[in-house]
């Protein structure tokens, strides 16, 4: 939401210094972006961090990989508002392995 609010003032900003035709271009692509987003940030890019955190192997992921996760929560995520459940789905359709929890081991220190 930080992206849209910094969108927003951009274009107000645009909207009270209008003093050439890129500030009406640049405020144009502004309102299509918003309007073409219905709020929600777009997702270009996925880190590996991302992937470890939503419970998947980095190590099996690709830079093609990453890209190709990417381009499928674009649309995605726009849909349905959330990020971590567009990043699994899109982990599983391109068959990531998940990564096993670990459980820790307690000792009870008895001999």
């Amino acid at each position: 939401m930080l992206m849209i609010k910094l969108l927003k003032e951009c274009a107000e900003y645009i909207r009270l210094h209008p003093d050439n035709g890129l500030s009406e271009k640049l405020l144009d692509k502004i309102k299509l972006e918003l309007s073409r987003n219905d709020g929600y940030a777009i997702v270009s890019t996925v880190s590996r961090e991302d992937i470890v955190s939503a419970g998947y192997d980095a190590d099996a992921v690709s830079d093609d990989d990453l890209e190709r996760i990417a381009e499928s929560m674009h649309e995605d995520h726009t849909e349905y508002g959330g990020y971590w459940v567009a990043l699994k789905d899109a982990c599983d359709d391109l068959m990531i392995p998940r990564t096993l929890s670990r459980i820790p081991i307690h000792r009870t220190g008895v001999r």
